[in-house]
């Protein structure tokens, strides 16, 4: 349906072994490095938005007759509905739930916040902090966006943060306290303490952003 070459095609790990090259010092260097990055990026939307139509259309039949099903188990309430297609996750953006009461230009905007987020933290430059590929796509009115699979699982790799809307708070590694106490210094973000936990616990981002230690690859 999408081709295997691009369903089995490992897209993280091709934007991390980018940002983990040799250093570039001269213009030539730093060119041909970001045309590889724009590159792979352009790729990544292509291949993600053929995956977005194909979500949308199967909207129009029957849920049994969908060739790309829901995840069994759907996490969060907040992102939408799940899918994975190959090694790429998505969400299909809807304000049918208790957070945006049918205020679905508020439910996109909050899911393209976490594109804008990842694009802040990317720009800071910090080498221990890997972010993996997004895309938004909006077609028909509808909008879905499409993540790369990183090698993580939750909680077994959580570090950082909550993945049960703070009822859990998290700081087991420090190099990863380090990365997200650098990238709330850079950003101008106070640490604080978390509702329901105690005063001296405190957190420099949200708190439920999620830091993990990846045990296949070892990346932060």
């Amino acid at each position: 349906m999408f081709g295997q070459e691009n369903l089995l095609r490992d897209w993280n790990n091709d934007l991390q072994s980018l940002y983990e090259w040799e250093p570039v010092f001269s213009p030539y260097e730093l060119q041909q490095a970001n045309l590889k990055k724009e590159s792979l990026v352009s790729e990544f939307v292509h291949f993600t938005g053929r995956i977005a139509e194909a979500l949308i259309k199967q909207k129009a039949q029957p849920v049994d007759q969908w060739k790309i099903q829901p995840l069994k188990t759907q996490v969060g309430v907040a992102g939408g509905e799940k899918f994975v297609v190959g090694n790429i996750f998505c969400k299909f953006v809807t304000a049918e739930n208790r957070v945006y009461k049918g205020n679905f230009e508020l439910a996109i905007k909050m899911a393209q916040n976490e594109i804008r987020n990842s694009n802040a933290v990317l720009k800071l430059g910090i080498a221990q902090l890997h972010l993996s590929l997004m895309a938004s796509h909006r077609l028909w009115g509808f909008a879905v966006i499409t993540t790369a699979i990183m090698p993580v699982s939750p909680p077994q790799t959580l570090v950082y943060g909550s993945n049960d809307a703070a009822l859990t708070l998290l700081k087991r590694s420090t190099e990863m306290c380090a990365s997200v106490e650098r990238v709330a210094s850079l950003l101008g973000l106070a640490a604080h303490a978390v509702r329901g936990h105690a005063q001296d616990f405190l957190v420099s981002i949200g708190a439920d952003c999620e830091g993990h230690v990846s045990k296949q690859d070892g990346r932060h």
